[in-house]
């Protein structure tokens, strides 16, 4: 069966490499981008370049878009000469995108009125994993509109995750996985700086890191909060919270502050107000979710 034209849409590194997967995969393409010589490695693979966002929507059964910010986004896919005013009637678009979940539920809005598709589609995963195939996406659309699509984003996605039928959910899904990379990030710094302000070696802090990381225990309670199982406790509120302090004091004494310790100490405070005192540490948690 013929394979239908795609648009893509933004040629940074991402992009670039998500596209080229896509030529290779037997697509005909069409791109565009500000700059338009960022696309000679995709005119060296086959692709033909648009004038405009417009343009090379007009010549696509579905529209795929890499671009920086809920701005970029909004100007290239609704601005003079955008996506919208160039798509088909029944046409798709998929934007890859990292942007609000406001804004994706927007766009899904506005290609409803215009007769088309919009399938969010944000993925997680950096370039190399990109070159290689291997992104996890994102979706949320209609369900039937999301299967069109899959074997398309299947060439620059080794896992997809089917969201839900709102488009901001598929956002908020990516903007979920990026802040669990970057509160770990945090916590490796903050981990490593303490030790260093300590005269403790980098070394072993690395191998405590390494170890926490590829331990089960963590993971133990990850159905715990989920299930609010918190009645049978391994560790109690009240432990955790003399346990919390004395990381805050003993980061002091070496001139480091721990913010998310300070945010941690705030809720065990607040869950032994409500009484929790006695239940596991983890029912901290439930102050974020009531």
């Amino acid at each position: 069966m013929e394979k239908p034209v795609i648009a893509f849409i933004g040629l940074g590194k991402m992009g670039t490499a998500m596209a080229a997967n896509v030529r290779r995969a037997g697509y005909p393409l069409v791109v565009w981008n500000r700059t338009a010589g960022k696309a000679a490695p995709l005119i060296e693979l086959g692709a033909k370049l648009a004038e405009s966002p417009a343009v090379a929507a007009a010549e696509a059964g579905c529209v795929i878009s890499s671009l920086y910010d809920d701005d970029s986004v909004r100007a290239v896919a609704a601005g003079h000469n955008g996506i919208l005013s160039g798509m088909r009637p029944g046409a798709i678009h998929v934007g890859t995108s990292t942007i609000s979940p406001k804004l994706a539920n927007e766009l899904g809005a506005l290609h409803t009125a215009s007769g088309q598709h919009y399938i969010s589609g944000p993925v997680l995963g950096r370039v190399p994993a990109a070159e290689a195939g291997q992104l996890t996406a994102f979706l949320a659309g209609n369900p039937a509109q999301v299967e069109v699509v899959r074997p398309c984003v299947s060439t620059y996605a080794s896992r997809i995750v089917f969201v839900g039928e709102r488009p901001g959910q598929a956002s908020t899904a990516k903007l979920i996985a990026n802040f669990l990379v970057v509160s770990s990030m945090d916590l490796i710094g903050l981990s490593l700086a303490w030790a260093e302000k300590s005269g403790i070696s980098p070394d072993l802090v690395t191998q405590f890191l390494d170890g926490f990381f590829a331990h089960p225990a963590p993971r133990v309670y990850i159905p715990k909060i989920n299930d609010r199982d918190f009645d049978i406790a391994g560790f109690t509120v009240s432990g955790g919270l003399k346990d919390v302090k004395l990381m805050i004091e003993t980061a002091n004494d070496v001139k480091l502050k721990l913010p998310s310790a300070e945010a941690l100490r705030a809720k065990l405070e607040q869950s032994v107000a409500n009484g929790w005192q006695d239940k596991d540490w983890s029912c901290f948690t439930e102050i974020d979710r009531s």
